[in-house]
């Protein structure tokens, strides 16, 4: 039977405004953090984080708290959990 693994996370991060990404909506404009505080929160609902992964690594800080790695049959089917972080 074929394995999959899913990892389970919750936690935040600061992000570095000059470095994290935010698409537009229905586009393919993307702008730096940094622009995007200068925009009216209208606009910014126009907007999503590009990259949550890229976003934590160039964060300036975070925790979290919770990480776990889940091995699971193709069937969802749970194998083993390893908490790795807590």
């Amino acid at each position: 039977m074929t394995k999959k693994i899913i990892v389970e996370f919750s936690g935040w991060v600061e992000c570095d405004s000059d470095k994290v990404k935010f698409l537009k909506l229905m586009t393919d404009d993307v702008i730096t953090g940094t622009e995007w505080l200068k925009l009216s929160q209208d606009e910014q609902a126009d907007y999503m984080l590009e990259d949550c992964i890229e976003a934590q690594r160039t964060a300036l800080d975070g925790s979290y708290e919770h990480l776990d790695v889940i091995m699971a049959n193709e069937d969802g089917t749970e194998v083993t959990a390893n908490r790795t972080y807590s």
